[in-house]
């Protein structure tokens, strides 16, 4: 008897598991269905919504898992038949991030996710500008599928083909694995952005096929998706992949020496130093592994552990700024800029006991890397403090004001003036205040992340209203409603030209290391010649100075 029940209790797990596992037919959230699209990869058919033909979750790469876990991507061998291009693709592993994950059941140790998606307008015969959107996420969490990147907007109103991508995150993407793994293993420490450049390629070869010029495309990002487009900057020869760049708030990137350092750490505090145990452990034991790490270093500092790797053997051969000055950059419009209080975004992850906005002079993420600069950090902080547009602000408030220079705004500022000599770059800055009482730390400032929902058309969206609030009254509706329309229509000018000017925003002079022209977008947009000049020069002088990074060694 008790056989008999084990023998059918195990039938029945075994069904359960078949249904589980077995593929699922995908369905279209519509009953309209494009033409089949051929590409380098099979033919594939996508859905008819709101005028604009979607494919959604084309994959570009073979799943990265096994024996090809640490190893560059390959390309996506052809399928059979006709790929139903209906749904996102698995999100890449991460562990679980509400603020950047919408769904909390979302399955986030799928290693088969190196996806690609497209919106376009239908078909006129007309070659259309494209633009390929990097999400962000510090680079270990985020997706292509978030509801704040749905790319319906930008393509309807700009007349543009849209696509989003997937990249390893990471562990799994960022990882110097050749510390572990030996030579093999060369440059994993790219993996991610070794993802973004077959992504990059396989649009060079199709996007035709979907109405778009692949001789006019723009990549652009913010966060960790802006040091990836900075990041591709520094390869060898970028005009391969795209004509254009707009770096929103573009993060720091590892030297080699940085990257060995990072995975030797990992590698001697795990106790792991086994390749093979590395390649094959459970995806759920490797996002383990990064979640204890990322919380042992502690927010924001563990935004900072992985991110792309430059070095002469290297994908990423040099900085990006080395490129813009070396001239290798000739060729490729820039539009790049930042927002007006950017550290103030990760009091989304305070705790009990720490508070970002609860620095102080004496007792601050620059002071904890580097004792010595105390002094000198007292002196900074007296100059910004006395910037009559940050009265009212708290101790705390004007040291992350400090800090986000060092992370964001100066490299932003250097690199548009070495690329001055080549190009015409256009600088902005975003000043709009936020509404959002339950973060007093945000709470009508301009944090990081808070110019999406206005370049994606969302600020009538809880995608986006989570990064900005509710609108305060009708005032604030007509602010937001223009300031969605000048961004949006800005970064679709550029990407169609390389110029952001029109449709009622502003004359935008270009930057020049004169004049530094820059727009500031806020409650009333405007342009302005080099705005907080005398704090850019003297945090300037003292990066030389810091290391941020060497709180890893």
């Amino acid at each position: 008897m008790k056989k008999r029940i084990l023998i059918i209790g195990l039938c029945l797990v075994i069904l359960i598991a078949a249904w589980i596992l077995w593929p699922k037919q995908k369905k279209a959230p519509t009953d309209q269905f494009t033409d089949v699209v051929s590409t380098t990869t099979g033919d594939l058919r996508g859905f008819v919504q709101d005028g604009l033909n979607v494919y959604l979750g084309i994959p570009y790469a073979k799943a990265p898992s096994g024996s090809l876990r640490f190893k560059a991507p390959v390309p996506q061998p052809k399928w059979e038949g006709v790929f139903n291009a209906y749904e996102f693709g698995a999100v890449c592993p991460q562990v679980y991030d509400p603020i950047e994950l919408d769904d909390p059941h979302e399955n986030v140790d799928v290693e088969d996710c190196l996806t690609i998606n497209i919106w376009a307008p239908p078909a006129d015969g007309e070659k259309k500008a494209v633009m390929v959107f990097i999400h962000g996420g510090g680079f270990v969490e985020g997706a292509s599928k978030s509801r704040l990147y749905d790319g319906d907007a930008i393509a309807r109103n700009g007349d543009v083909v849209f696509v989003s991508l997937n990249y390893r995150l990471g562990l799994l993407g960022f990882l110097d694995f050749s510390v572990i793994g030996g030579s093999e293993y060369a440059d994993s420490a790219n993996n991610g952005l070794r993802d973004q450049l077959l992504a990059l390629q396989w649009i060079q070869d199709n996007i035709a096929a979907f109405g778009g010029d692949p001789d006019n495309v723009t990549v652009f990002g913010e966060s960790a998706g802006g040091a990836s487009v900075t990041a591709l900057l520094g390869i060898d020869n970028p005009q391969t992949y795209f004509k254009r760049a707009i770096v929103m708030s573009g993060s720091p990137h590892h030297s080699a020496a940085n990257s060995a350092s990072i995975a030797s750490l990992i590698r001697d505090e795990t106790g792991i130093s086994s390749p093979v145990l590395w390649k094959y452990m459970p995806t759920a034991v490797v996002l383990y592994i990064q979640g204890q790490v990322s919380q042992a270093v502690g927010s924001p500092a563990s935004d900072l552990l992985f991110a792309p790797t430059y070095g002469e053997n290297n994908v990423m051969k040099r900085t990006p700024l080395e490129a813009a000055q070396q001239g290798k950059l000739q060729g490729i419009d820039l539009m790049i800029g930042t927002m007006a209080n950017e550290m103030s975004y990760w009091s989304f992850y305070d705790t009990e006991t720490d508070h970002i906005c609860d620095q102080t002079v004496s007792d601050n993420i620059v002071t904890y890397v580097d004792p010595a600069q105390s002094p000198r950090l007292e002196e900074l902080y007296q100059l910004y403090k006395q910037n009559p547009e940050r009265s009212g602000y708290a101790e705390g408030e004007i040291i992350l004001t400090m800090e986000g220079d060092v992370v964001f705004r100066i490299p932003a500022v250097q690199l548009a003036r070495a690329q001055s000599a080549f190009a015409n770059p256009y600088v902005y800055l975003v000043d709009y205040p936020v509404n959002l009482p339950g973060q007093p730390c945000q709470n009508n400032r301009a944090p990081h992340g808070a110019e999406l929902p206005f370049v994606f058309g969302k600020i009538n969206e809880t995608s986006g209203t989570d990064f900005i609030g509710l609108s305060r009254d009708a005032a604030d509706t007509a602010v937001r409603e223009r300031l969605m329309h000048e961004m949006m229509s800005a970064w679709i000018n550029f990407a169609k030209t390389g110029d952001p000017n029109g449709n009622g925003l502003p004359a935008w002079p270009s930057f020049d290391p004169d004049a530094q022209a820059t727009m500031r977008f806020g409650l009333t947009s405007r342009v302005e010649n080099a705005p907080f000049a005398e704090e850019y020069e003297a945090m300037s002088e003292f990066m030389q100075t810091f290391d941020l990074f060497s709180v890893f060694k």
